[in-house]
């Protein structure tokens, strides 16, 4: 297996030629190849397709920057990363099931709806059989390899049903892995599906261009799909979507801080928000812009580029539902242009009906940065004043109740605060600072709630930003009325002897992927590439995986682990499911979703 990824990674220069070489150096290499910046390196980007590469340099994150290349250049600068010519003519797909799928396909078993598993983000599974009696017995059973640098959008899971999204949405059998059907866009899907937990006949998904289909979950075909409104080209979801009675609730990011780069470019005018779809006809409800509207600030010293805020408060999460109240909570990023905004690195609450802001609670103030600032060359050009820290909200939101039946929201940051707050006005009743920090986190992908202990996962990954206190990376159960620190469990460093097995990318300590419960169990994995099981009680290490290693897949399709983010456990019945890889920010690529069963 190995093999074959060594030899579909190998391309002579000759059969480009030197041009092709030379545009990749000077327009790919000063990024990618520098590690300070902890972007995809070149060699993990072969992975991509060259139509997946095609687009990012025409339509994606590096339209702006790819402005001045010819069509020629560009499709030069594809042919030299992508070597995937062989590869393009591998079959991701599995074997068809025999048989079709059927109301008792559905019924037969618990599910995991969403990615937060319900609406309010606990990552909480009360049904299931796994615990800390029989963990022992979890072994891997199958294994699926997603054409793809990197496996981001994170399965779900209804009765005999999973659904792996990717380039394609597939839907297969949970036990077996063989294929009910697959769906397939002209965009790639990045986030979760979301099952339709009203009428059980369909599911939601988002694709990078932008559109949301309602899904028929029996037999893939399409019900209804809604173009989103993009105000700015670097509006994307990146975030996964949520389904709440007639409301499909879709986030919106933007990656307008890659673009801000290029010193030539305005920054920056983009804003985060929230949109609303009806569930039975895809006409959208409301669409909700975070911030006002980009105003002229002032000229760049050096360029003269019109500078223009706010700009910034990108949705990253998905967001949590109140149906009961009609809420709609979700966190937000930075500014990307100073003066800082009001509303970025704070928790909204938005009116589900009307979409109007109920209330803002900003935890940390004057917080503006974008990727320019990482870059030596243009950071006094196109840098912020206030140059970051960049800790915003990438976790989800979680609603819960205390002891008095009280509702609660429990908020992560970057910065390593956890915040509990009053839903009814955003009042902070605790805040506890966990990790130390970092523009990775900190509190990066997700926590997890049983309503008795809040469990915090900590990345506190270095990048290129000295902190006051030391890290703190590791897992940490924190009491929920007074936010004490309850148990903490230190990740161990194993990094020194482990490199990713396709790629340049790098092995990093610390948690930031979201984590999981389920029963006695936290289930969590790192971005050294283990999976591992605790218990709830003390956080002892009761089971371990590593995931750094190649599988053959149901699919076969070539296949290897790497580091864990993004996304997280999802635990049903007997069986337990993580993605392994992802080469952002420098990590470890990889391409694998796993299968974990007792039985």
């Amino acid at each position: 297996m190995k093999g074959l990824f060594i030899l579909l990674s190998i391309v002579s220069t000759s059969l480009f030629g030197s041009e092709a070489e030379k545009l990749v150096t000077e327009q790919c290499a000063s990024c990618h190849e520098n590690n300070d910046l902890n972007l995809i390196s070149i060699s993990s980007m072969a992975q991509y397709s060259q139509s997946d590469l095609l687009y990012i340099l025409e339509k994606g994150k590096m339209k702006t920057l790819a402005k001045d290349l010819s069509k020629s250049q560009k499709k030069l600068i594809v042919e030299y990363i992508s070597k995937k010519d062989a590869n393009n003519k591998l079959s991701t797909d599995s074997d068809y099931c025999k048989q079709s799928i059927s109301e008792k396909t559905l019924s037969t078993g618990s599910k995991w709806t969403s990615w937060g598993y319900d609406s309010f983000n606990s990552r909480n599974q009360t049904k299931t059989n796994i615990n800390s009696g029989n963990i022992n017995n979890l072994k891997l059973k199958w294994s699926f390899g997603i054409a793809s640098e990197d496996v981001r959008a994170q399965p779900i899971v209804v009765g005999q049903l999973i659904f792996i999204a990717g380039k394609s949405l597939y839907a297969l059998n949970k036990e077996t892995g063989c294929m009910y059907w697959k769906f397939q866009s002209k965009g790639m899907f990045r986030n979760a599906p979301a099952f339709d937990v009203s009428t059980k006949d369909s599911i939601y998904i988002v694709d990078s261009d932008f559109v949301a289909f309602k899904i028929n979950i029996f037999d893939g075909e399409v019900i209804w799909k809604t173009k989103i409104p993009k105000e700015f080209e670097s509006n994307t979801s990146s975030a996964s979507p949520v389904q709440a009675g007639d409301f499909l609730l879709v986030p919106i990011s933007t990656y307008e801080t890659i673009m801000a780069i290029d010193p030539s470019y305005e920054c920056c005018k983009s804003s985060g928000g929230m949109v609303a779809i009806n569930t039975k006809d895809g006409e959208i409800i409301w669409n909700h812009r975070i911030e006002q509207k980009a105003e002229y600030t002032k000229k760049g010293m050096i360029t003269r580029v019109k500078k223009f805020a706010p700009a910034g408060s990108a949705v990253w999460n998905a967001p949590g539902v109140d149906l009961l109240n009609e809420r709609v909570f979700f966190g937000t990023g930075q500014s990307l242009q100073s003066p800082a905004s009001g509303f970025s690195d704070a928790v909204i609450t938005l009116d589900l009906n009307t979409g109007k802001k109920l209330w803002v609670t900003q935890t940390l103030a004057g917080d503006a940065y974008n990727v320019g600032c990482e870059i030596p060359v243009v950071r006094s050009m196109v840098c912020p004043e206030e140059n970051g820290p960049d800790f915003d909200f990438g976790a989800s939101i979680i609603q819960s109740i205390d002891k008095q039946g009280s509702k609660v929201l429990f908020a992560g940051q970057k910065s390593g605060w956890v915040f509990k707050l009053n839903p009814l006005n955003g009042e902070i009743d605790w805040e506890k600072k966990v990790g130390n920090g970092g523009v990775l986190g900190g509190i990066h992908f997700g926590m997890a709630t049983d309503n008795i202990k809040l469990y915090v996962p900590i990345s506190d990954r270095k990048v290129n930003k000295d902190y006051d206190d030391k890290a703190q990376p590791g897992l940490y159960a924190l009491d929920f009325e007074t936010g004490d620190i309850i148990w903490s469990y230190k990740h161990d460093e194993i990094c020194s002897d482990r490199k990713p097995l396709y790629g340049e990318g790098r092995c990093f300590t610390g948690f930031s992927a979201p984590i999981s419960i389920a029963n006695n169990l936290l289930f969590a994995g790192s971005l050294d590439g283990k999976f591992s099981a605790h218990s709830v009680e003390d956080g002892k290490k009761l089971w371990k995986f590593d995931t750094l290693q190649e599988f053959q897949t149901i699919n076969n399709y070539p296949s290897v682990g790497g580091s864990i983010d993004a996304s997280g456990p999802v635990i049903v019945d007997d069986w337990v499911f993580i993605n392994s890889g992802y080469s952002h920010h420098g990590q470890m690529s990889g391409n694998a979703i796993l299968a974990f069963s007792i039985k």
